[in-house]
Protein backbone atom coordinates (compact mmCIF):
# COMPACT_ATOMS: atom_id res chain seq x y z
CA UNK A 1 0.00 0.00 0.00
CA UNK A 2 1.18 3.50 -0.74
CA UNK A 3 3.23 4.91 2.17
CA UNK A 4 1.57 8.32 2.07
CA UNK A 5 -1.90 6.79 1.93
CA UNK A 6 -1.03 4.52 4.87
CA UNK A 7 0.32 7.49 6.77
CA UNK A 8 -2.83 9.53 6.13
CA UNK A 9 -4.98 6.66 7.38
CA UNK A 10 -2.83 6.53 10.52
CA UNK A 11 -3.25 10.27 11.01
CA UNK A 12 -7.01 10.13 10.71
CA UNK A 13 -7.20 7.18 13.09
CA UNK A 14 -5.04 8.97 15.65
CA UNK A 15 -6.93 12.25 15.25
CA UNK A 16 -10.29 10.57 15.71
CA UNK A 17 -9.12 8.70 18.81
CA UNK A 18 -7.50 11.62 20.61
CA UNK A 19 -7.64 11.73 24.38
CA UNK A 20 -8.90 14.58 26.55
CA UNK A 21 -5.28 15.70 26.83
CA UNK A 22 -5.21 16.28 23.04
CA UNK A 23 -2.31 13.90 22.45
CA UNK A 24 -0.28 15.26 19.51
CA UNK A 25 -0.12 13.19 16.33
CA UNK A 26 3.65 13.57 16.13
CA UNK A 27 4.15 11.55 19.33
CA UNK A 28 2.26 8.68 17.67
CA UNK A 29 4.67 8.35 14.74
CA UNK A 30 6.88 5.28 14.77
CA UNK A 31 9.37 3.38 12.64
CA UNK A 32 9.65 4.29 8.98
CA UNK A 33 6.96 6.99 9.24
CA UNK A 34 8.88 8.71 12.04
CA UNK A 35 12.08 8.55 9.97
CA UNK A 36 10.23 10.04 6.99
CA UNK A 37 8.86 12.79 9.26
CA UNK A 38 12.31 13.67 10.60
CA UNK A 39 13.92 13.76 7.15
CA UNK A 40 10.93 15.69 5.81
CA UNK A 41 11.32 18.25 8.57
CA UNK A 42 14.97 18.86 7.64
CA UNK A 43 14.03 19.26 3.99
CA UNK A 44 11.05 21.50 4.72
CA UNK A 45 13.12 23.81 6.92
CA UNK A 46 15.86 24.11 4.30
CA UNK A 47 13.73 24.27 1.14
CA UNK A 48 10.17 25.36 1.94
CA UNK A 49 10.16 27.53 5.07
CA UNK A 50 11.27 30.67 3.23
CA UNK A 51 7.82 30.82 1.58
CA UNK A 52 5.48 28.56 3.59
CA UNK A 53 4.50 28.83 7.25
CA UNK A 54 5.66 25.98 9.44
CA UNK A 55 2.25 25.68 11.14
CA UNK A 56 0.73 24.44 7.84
CA UNK A 57 -2.48 26.28 8.80
CA UNK A 58 -1.79 29.81 7.56
CA UNK A 59 -0.52 31.29 4.32
CA UNK A 60 2.66 33.30 3.93
CA UNK A 61 4.26 34.13 0.59
CA UNK A 62 3.21 30.59 -0.30
CA UNK A 63 -0.10 28.96 0.51
CA UNK A 64 -1.00 27.03 3.66
CA UNK A 65 0.08 23.46 2.98
CA UNK A 66 -1.93 21.45 5.50
CA UNK A 67 -4.19 18.88 3.87
CA UNK A 68 -2.38 19.17 0.54
CA UNK A 69 -2.24 15.38 0.08
CA UNK A 70 -6.05 15.25 0.24
CA UNK A 71 -6.43 18.08 -2.29
CA UNK A 72 -3.85 16.95 -4.85
CA UNK A 73 -2.56 13.66 -6.24
CA UNK A 74 0.97 12.65 -5.30
CA UNK A 75 2.26 12.62 -8.89
CA UNK A 76 0.85 16.10 -9.44
CA UNK A 77 2.53 17.35 -6.26
CA UNK A 78 5.86 15.89 -7.33
CA UNK A 79 5.63 17.59 -10.73
CA UNK A 80 4.52 20.90 -9.23
CA UNK A 81 7.26 20.93 -6.60
CA UNK A 82 9.87 20.18 -9.23
CA UNK A 83 8.71 22.72 -11.83
CA UNK A 84 5.50 24.67 -11.28
CA UNK A 85 6.44 27.14 -14.02
CA UNK A 86 6.48 24.37 -16.64
CA UNK A 87 3.05 23.20 -15.46
CA UNK A 88 1.69 26.73 -15.78
CA UNK A 89 3.11 27.04 -19.31
CA UNK A 90 1.54 23.68 -20.18
CA UNK A 91 -1.79 25.07 -18.92
CA UNK A 92 -2.29 22.51 -16.15
CA UNK A 93 -5.64 23.72 -14.72
CA UNK A 94 -4.66 23.39 -11.06
CA UNK A 95 -1.27 25.04 -11.56
CA UNK A 96 -2.86 27.89 -13.52
CA UNK A 97 -5.47 28.35 -10.77
CA UNK A 98 -2.80 28.48 -8.06
CA UNK A 99 -0.81 31.01 -10.06
CA UNK A 100 -3.93 33.15 -10.61
CA UNK A 101 -4.56 33.25 -6.86
CA UNK A 102 -0.98 33.82 -5.71
CA UNK A 103 0.42 35.78 -8.67
CA UNK A 104 3.78 34.21 -7.91
CA UNK A 105 5.51 31.16 -9.36
CA UNK A 106 6.83 28.66 -6.86
CA UNK A 107 10.55 28.06 -7.05
CA UNK A 108 11.27 24.69 -8.64
CA UNK A 109 13.16 21.96 -6.82
CA UNK A 110 14.11 19.70 -9.73
CA UNK A 111 16.84 18.02 -7.69
CA UNK A 112 14.43 16.51 -5.12
CA UNK A 113 13.80 12.77 -5.44
CA UNK A 114 10.36 11.17 -5.14
CA UNK A 115 11.41 9.87 -1.72
CA UNK A 116 12.45 13.34 -0.52
CA UNK A 117 9.19 14.88 -1.71
CA UNK A 118 7.26 12.10 0.04
CA UNK A 119 9.22 12.84 3.23
CA UNK A 120 8.31 16.51 3.00
CA UNK A 121 4.66 15.57 2.51
CA UNK A 122 4.72 13.32 5.59
CA UNK A 123 6.17 16.20 7.61
CA UNK A 124 3.58 18.66 6.27
CA UNK A 125 0.61 16.41 7.04
CA UNK A 126 1.81 15.32 10.49
CA UNK A 127 2.52 18.92 11.47
CA UNK A 128 -0.85 20.01 10.12
CA UNK A 129 -2.74 17.30 12.00
CA UNK A 130 -0.75 18.03 15.16
CA UNK A 131 -1.54 21.75 15.00
CA UNK A 132 -5.22 21.10 14.28
CA UNK A 133 -5.41 18.88 17.38
CA UNK A 134 -3.34 21.24 19.52
CA UNK A 135 -5.54 24.19 18.62
CA UNK A 136 -8.86 22.32 18.94
CA UNK A 137 -10.68 23.03 22.22
CA UNK A 138 -10.75 20.11 24.63
CA UNK A 139 -14.23 18.72 25.14
CA UNK A 140 -15.04 18.06 28.77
Amino acid sequence: MNKIFSFCLLLFAVASCQTAENQPVITELQGETLQMYEKGKELFLSKCLACHNNDMLTASTGSALGGITQRRKKEWLRSYIRNSYKMILEKDPEAVELYAKAQVVMQGFSNLTDEEIDQILVYIEATYQNNKIRLRPVER
